[in-house]
């Protein structure tokens, strides 16, 4: 058996936690292949992110915490690569950040794992990251607007508008598609709309991608590659970004 990496380690107790209510150190040692140390470890971690409380001889739920990325419309799609990116973009947050946050399902592990003891300040247009965010105690402003797609995103000019009126260090966004002649793309023309606002008033743009999206051209383009300082992609995906984009753009994977 494949020994499986802490990310992965992570996602499946989140998983049992979210599908049991509570579960115990030695039934996830066997169903991981690790020490019950290991698996303290990696417990006492998810719980100083917010994400689980720990009980005597095991865990429980933090229920708005720990369900959501089996909610999320598209939790399921690239669940593996999805997490490996989410918590590894969220680990390179610095402190004292202002961020916008795009929708989506690997945007929702960002916020999942989004450090709470930073002293950030979230953007948002989507209500599901919003309720996280502001659950596990960081600053969060909801934008508001016309609620328009199956992600619960908050869209239109009233969500465009309020955008405007911040600038952040960095947007933290997906893609429906990313290639190298239709740039950023998406398949809803108001997240692409969104998007495009997000990084034109930040100071940087980060976008996550897992290896399903790249190479797609999707109908609304949000903007070209050269915007975009870094990609971060699962381990699999780089040679499939370096393939598509070529050896200028910048791209992280939680074992660059």
């Amino acid at each position: 058996m494949r020994r499986l990496l802490s990310i992965e380690r992570h996602q499946k107790i989140l998983e049992r936690v979210a599908s049991e209510g509570a579960v115990d150190f030695i039934s996830l040692a066997e169903e991981l292949g690790v020490s019950s140390m290991t698996v303290r470890r990696d417990v006492r971690v998810l719980e100083e992110n917010g994400h689980i409380t720990t009980t005597r001889g095991g865990a429980s739920a933090q229920v708005t915490n720990s369900r959501e990325i089996l909610s999320h419309p598209r939790a399921q799609d690239q669940s593996v690569a999805k997490s490996q990116i989410g918590q590894f973009a969220a680990s390179l947050i610095e402190k004292g950040e202002v961020i916008f946050l795009g929708t989506g399902s690997t945007t929702a592990i960002f916020a999942q794992f989004l450090p709470a003891n930073l002293d950030l300040t979230v953007i948002t247009p989507s209500l599901p990251h919003a309720s996280v965010l502001a659950s596990r105690g960081i600053k969060v402003i909801s934008t508001g607007g016309l609620i328009a797609t199956a992600d619960l995103a908050q869209t239109g000019v009233i969500a465009q508008d309020v955008l405007t009126r911040f600038f952040a260090t960095r947007a933290v966004i997906g893609s429906g598609g990313v290639s190298k002649s239709g740039g950023l793309s998406e398949f809803d023309q108001v997240v692409a709309d969104l998007n495009r606002v997000m990084i034109e008033r930040s100071e940087e743009t980060v976008v996550l991608v897992d290896p399903s999206k790249i190479g797609v051209t999707a109908p609304y383009r949000v903007a070209g590659i050269e915007v975009v300082e870094e990609f971060i992609t699962s381990d699999s995906g780089r040679a499939l970004f370096r393939k598509e984009l070529g050896a200028k753009a910048r791209i992280l994977t939680p074992k660059s």
